[in-house]
């Protein structure tokens, strides 16, 4: 039987045009991208919230050849009680013209839906909130797609909980 994919949290970053950088090609040959992550927020289950804080960043690989981007994101969440989710994810995001405008700063760039890019993560999450300290212990997949409002441009992802009938 096939693993079950459950829908649990979204993750919603905003991403600074100031502060990144674009060290075009490096020694290795794609592009490496830095874009830091300066505010937003995870929500989950049974009212679960928490502030995504600035200090966190995407530092991206990207073959100007093949259009890909390989993404290793490290972004920190703090809930209102205080208690702290640390998130790492490497995931794979092929480049079209709508995620090129996004990324690119243009001002056309637009809000884009799930399943409008091949965009995908493996999160890992660590947590300090005794309550959800399960989440460690759980495989979850991420699918991204770009928000654009009056706060910035984002980066969203429903993020799947990876389950089977024995982990029901």
């Amino acid at each position: 039987m096939a693993p079950t994919l459950e829908p649990y949290f979204t993750m919603r970053g905003y991403m600074s045009k100031q502060n990144s950088h674009d060290l075009k090609a490096i020694w290795t040959g794609p592009h490496r991208v830095i874009v830091p992550i300066i505010s937003g927020f995870l929500k989950g289950p049974n009212g679960y919230e928490a502030e995504i804080l600035p200090g966190g960043g995407d530092w991206i690989l990207r073959d100007p050849s093949t259009g890909v981007a390989h993404l290793d994101v490290r972004t920190m969440a703090r809930t209102a009680e205080g208690h702290s989710t640390y998130i790492h994810y490497s995931g794979v995001l092929k480049i079209d013209d709508k995620a090129a405008a996004v990324l690119s700063w243009d001002p056309a760039g637009k809000t884009t839906e799930y399943g409008d890019h091949h965009w995908f993560s493996g999160p890992i999450m660590e947590t300090s909130d005794p309550a959800m300290k399960w989440i460690e212990d759980t495989l979850w997949v991420g699918e991204g797609h770009f928000v654009v409002d009056d706060k910035g441009s984002a980066v969203e992802y429903v993020i799947y909980k990876v389950g089977n009938k024995a982990s029901a």
